[in-house]
């Protein structure tokens, strides 16, 4: 520790801070233009100067580093003159809109001025002037250059933060100017994060532009609902019409920033395709009815379904009280434990449980990847948690975290890596199990070993032995495959085996849903309780919950989504009760969950949207959507935030919680307690994560749950068979940068910066099957075909096509099959296909919908 004195007050700060950061700490406002914490300090704009004893020029404070002694003033006259000469010379070429610049109010230029600047300016030259029309960079991001401070946050925020490097500067001194490339930002991501930290209103918003002033919002803090980054936001509204979103620099995971979701993809809450009012099948056609007839015609049919089997589909982007409360009443009016919260894919509970109990850190993301290697594993972290991608990016640099990547595919992160073992598609198991035999051979794993490993695996065994501390990210895109249950099991051989080497270790899961990791806590899982306690084997558990909720709990085995799906089939599924989901987009077989569905006896959608699931219901009931009511999310860390409402219920719509009650009274039962308050404290109370906690204690960060610790099984598991080599192109699917499903589809912004649907194949099979980049191609499986535009990857790994599954108009689970992924495909130029055949796909056209809807199921 060292010793410093600040205008006359002494503290002790670590070595190496500096003097800014320590006059933080008094709580003494030094001002900075240039200057943001988690950027390496610039010290360009002169306003942090400071007088240090024994120095005959002023220093920088925000890159002058603490000394045993060193004697600071901050307020001297010389000080404020200085200040006051730094605005004179940058409001000398300011152009003073003021009245009509976006950022007035918020400005930071404006703020310094009237507390340092000077009254009058000795300045008489013409100012000068880049351009005379404001430059629109990208459909999100407006730019004035004549306000340009050049205090480069922008340009340091997009490399050193984003690594989109999209912005830059040219010229020099005073004719120094920010700009994109050729005027455009063609590598961005769009994220408005440079927006966000320019500190006047030289970088804008363009969707936001002109439509308000600050003082006209009314601001809400809030949670994403896009991916389980779980990142805070800001959102601002006008007489209940939302305006836009900002980030705080204080509070949350992300501080202040956001990715291009978080920021510009929250105008889907005014979407027009919002169901107004209940609708029931008459005739085959679905019809607005009000909310008494639609119960009428809801207590019928379910009387009528009453001795057969039920089952529920829950969204994991519902707040915790919205799941726990679904789950209750799955369980205690219908009577099953047929529930479940993914459709795209079934998580196998016998390995996942003891993963989540014995390994996963509930704890913040910033000290979980502060280890001395983070390994992250499948998936794209750049575009499913872009923000997490930000702090790895951090830890990377300027942590010196050692940063070593497993999977199919590359990301931008591969850049800052040590070690990138690049895996077939589906491999991810083997390649683990390769690993673990490296770390610890035995008997048992040097088979494995010698027939999985490689040099890869080699490297990355080295990188994990030389040590002492490994996090390890999962990404949730595993539990797609049917091996996934595999894949887990070798995660936790992994975490076992480092356990054992000596090494501090911890684990978390990458969800692209924003509160996944909610909806495993709260049991909207066929084999879990609340507190991801067994359902069926545990009877002292359900003995338990049973009593605290006044009602036996069913012990039979119950069915997973997929199982669902096969009791519609056979004729066993009376009610199937689907809350803010959408599988017929997103099962991994269009074809089956469309028959599957239609076969129920009777199918409820409780949704915000009219999607394509709601048009095969034969009750549709409108709910509140995003921002509409209050709840909690419990974000990637285990953290839980508050989700706060910041507009009414559109048109007829009624929170989750209220259409609870009122099925629940369809069947003659009452769910107790009802209020969203109320389930929260039943939650702290009989879930054991979330026990001790209190509304109250949710400060501005949220608070985290914590680990019922578990001691591990010590069980090895037996290594995965290993993957077959396989000439064919494999499709994998998953989120892209600014689209992940549901919400971000309905979002107008999103759809505008989007790139088109796309086909992304390597350098390598694009050249042998004769395709270019930007070439119309047809992608054909065994179930069904789709056209979509090539987008050549050169960093993709041979024999692996991906195609995102975000785009409803690509209908892209028509072309697979349940129970097989990655997907074996071909790829050929368009027009190729169209000389062989009439094109074909088996996908539904838009006007399928509509005869659904009109006609009956199909």
């Amino acid at each position: 520790m060292v010793s410093i004195t600040i205008d006359g007050h002494t503290l002790e700060v670590e070595a190496g801070s500096t003097v800014l950061q320590a006059a933080e700490r008094l709580g003494i406002d030094i001002p900075t233009f240039c200057y943001l914490k988690r950027l390496p300090p610039l010290a360009s704009c002169r306003m942090c100067l400071v007088e240090i004893e024994g120095l005959r020029r002023l220093q920088p404070s925000c890159a002058t580093a603490v000394t045993e002694g060193m004697v600071v003033r901050t307020n001297t006259p010389l000080i404020d003159e200085t200040r006051s000469s730094m605005l004179d010379m940058l409001l000398a070429n300011h152009p003073l809109d003021c009245p009509i610049c976006d950022k007035g109010g918020e400005c930071e230029l404006q703020d310094m001025v009237m507390e340092y600047g000077p009254r009058r300016s000795e300045f008489r030259d013409p100012k000068r002037v880049f351009h005379s029309r404001d430059i629109r960079l990208s459909p999100v991001i407006i730019m004035n250059v004549n306000r340009c401070i050049q205090c480069q946050r922008c340009v340091r925020m997009c490399e050193e933060v984003v690594g989109a490097v999209a912005l830059g500067t040219v010229e020099k001194g005073m004719d120094t100017a920010v700009t994109g490339f050729e005027g455009s930002l063609a590598s961005c991501d769009q994220c408005g994060n440079c927006v966000e930290v320019c500190p006047v209103g030289a970088l804008m918003s363009f969707p936001y532009r002109y439509k308000a002033r600050p003082w006209d919002l009314a601001e809400t803090d809030t949670v994403c609902p896009h991916c389980g980054t779980g990142c805070q936001l800001t959102v601002g509204a006008r007489k209940g019409e939302f305006m836009r979103v900002r980030s705080k620099e204080e509070h949350g995971v992300n501080r202040e920033t956001l990715c291009v979701r978080g920021r510009f993809g929250l105008d889907f809450v005014e979407s027009r395709d919002r169901i107004k009012r209940p609708m029931i099948r008459r005739d085959g056609a679905l019809v607005p009815v009000s909310w008494n007839e639609a119960g009428d015609y809801l207590r019928r049919r379910l009387s009528a379904v009453e001795s057969k089997a039920a089952g529920g589909l829950a969204s994991a982007r519902l707040p915790n009280e919205v799941l726990y409360q679904f789950q209750k009443l799955m369980r205690t009016v219908f009577r099953t434990n047929n529930i479940d919260c993914s459709a795209r894919w079934s998580a196998p509970f016998d390995a996942l449980g003891p993963l989540l109990a014995s390994f996963y850190t509930r704890a913040s993301l910033h000290d979980v990847i502060g280890s001395d290697c983070v390994l992250v594993i499948g998936g794209n972290v750049t575009e499913e948690n872009p923000v997490t991608e930000y702090l790895l990016r951090d830890a990377a640099r300027r942590r010196q975290t050692g940063l070593l990547m497993l999977s199919a595919r590359p990301s931008r992160l591969d850049a800052d890596a040590r070690v990138v073992l690049r895996v077939p598609p589906g491999g991810e198991a083997a390649s683990l199990a390769a690993v673990v035999a490296g770390l610890l051979p035995s008997e048992t794993l040097a088979e494995i070993g010698a027939t999985t490993g490689g040099e890869g695996s080699d490297r990355l065994v080295t990188a994990l032995k030389d040590v002492r501390s490994v996090t390890l990210l999962v990404s949730v895109g595993l539990l797609r495959s049917p091996a996934a249950g595999a894949t887990l099991q070798q995660v936790n051989n992994l975490l076992q085996v480092l356990r054992l080497l000596g090494k501090g270790v911890a684990m978390q899961f990458l969800f692209d849903r924003a509160n996944q990791m909610g909806a495993w806590d709260m049991g909207v899982l066929p084999e879990a309780l609340p507190g991801l306690l067994p359902a069926t084997d545990d009877d002292a558990a359900r003995t338990a919950l049973g009593r605290a909720w006044g009602v036996e709990i069913p012990s039979e085995p119950a069915a997973t989504f997929d199982a669902m799906l096969e009791l519609c089939d056979v004729g066993r599924m009376g009610a199937l009760y689907i809350v803010g989901s959408d599988p017929v987009m997103t099962y991994p077989d269009r074809r089956i969950v469309q028959m599957a569905l239609g076969a129920a006896d009777l199918l409820i959608v409780q949704d915000a949207f009219l999607t394509d699931t709601a048009g095969l219901a034969d009750v549709v009931l409108p709910a509140a959507s995003y921002g509409e009511e209050a709840g909690t999310f419990t974000n990637n860390e285990g953290r839980i935030q508050k989700l706060r409402k910041f507009r009414e219920p559109a048109f007829e719509a009624r929170g989750n919680l209220e259409i609870f009650d009122f099925v629940a009274q369809l069947r003659v039962q009452a769910l107790q307690p009802s209020a969203q308050g109320e389930i929260f404290d039943e939650i702290t109370r009989l879930v054991p994560a979330y026990q001790g906690l209190t509304q109250g204690g949710l400060g501005a960060d949220g608070a985290f749950t914590k680990a019922v610790p578990t001691p591990p099984s010590g069980v090895f598991f037996a290594a995965p068979p290993i993957p077959k080599v396989d000439d064919r192109l494999m499709l994998v699917t998953g989120d892209c940068l600014f689209h992940n499903g549901y919400h971000s589809e309905r979002s107008e912004i999103l759809n505008t910066v989007a790139d088109d649907p796309y086909v992304e194949l390597s350098e390598q099979d694009a050249g042998r099957l004769g395709l270019s980049d930007g070439d119309q191609v047809v992608v054909r499986s065994g179930q069904g075909e789709l056209t979509a535009k090539l987008k050549v990857n050169r960093r993709f790994p041979r024999g692996l096509v991906f195609v995102p599954e975000n785009y409803r108009a690509l209908r892209l689970n028509s072309l697979m099959r349940r129970g097989e992924y990655p997907c074996p495909v071909e790829v050929q130029k368009a027009h190729a296909a169209l000389e062989i055949g009439p094109h074909a796909s088996s996908a539904a056209s838009p006007e399928d919908l509509g005869q659904g809807m009109a006609g009956g199921s199909p």
